[in-house]
């Protein structure tokens, strides 16, 4: 093998190693971002429950799932909130959209 070929594969290495730490790094970031988002989502609506009341209970699904809603294919994330009204139990059941964080749906559970 000669010198510039030697070069050329030693440049091409480095820059594949590169490309492939940056790559791993943005991976994991992005999943780690992706990993908190529900819980901020779900933070966020529990805190304007409150302003109203206190809260029984609440979750959101850790995964978004992909899902029609208003003849849109959209990626959203499915959760739900228990408080009391009037001395009874009454469920909302809620859905975001995991890219632009909006509500796009609350809605009591009869």
């Amino acid at each position: 093998m000669d010198e510039t070929t030697k070069k050329i594969v030693k440049y091409a290495s480095f820059g594949f190693v590169q490309g492939l730490a940056i790559g791993l790094t943005s991976a994991f970031c992005w999943h780690r971002y992706m990993k908190r988002l529900p819980d901020q989502l779900l933070s966020e609506l529990k805190r304007l429950f409150l302003q109203e009341g206190p809260i029984e209970g609440a979750w959101i699904e850790s995964a978004p799932r992909l899902t029609t809603l208003h003849n849109e294919r959209r990626v959203v994330y499915v959760g739900g909130i228990t408080r009391k009204e009037n001395d009874k139990l009454v469920q909302y059941q809620f859905i975001f959209d995991a890219k632009s964080k909006e509500l796009l749906e609350l809605e009591q559970v009869k």
